[in-house]
């Protein structure tokens, strides 16, 4: 699956992404990013940055893993 985010110009790092959301649990936090799953959403949102010429929009492959990453609570 094809999906778009928003990332500042640059080299392609985790730090670059655009971070939308600070979640805090207990005394660990975290981010989170955007994705957008059609392109003309996100440049609707790009329109909407204040510095929009420092950003840009990439293309993520999302792909489906058949394996199951989570973690299993062995208490």
């Amino acid at each position: 699956m094809k999906a778009y985010t928003i990332k500042s110009s640059g080299a392609t790092i985790a730090s670059n992404i655009l971070w939308e959301v600070r979640h805090v649990k207990s005394d660990d936090w975290f981010h989170t990013g955007i994705i957008f799953f059609r392109k003309k959403d996100a440049k609707r949102y790009l329109e909407t940055l204040k510095y929009k010429k420092l950003y840009q929009i990439v293309a993520l492959n999302i792909d489906k893993v058949k394996q199951d990453n989570r973690l299993t609570n062995k208490q």
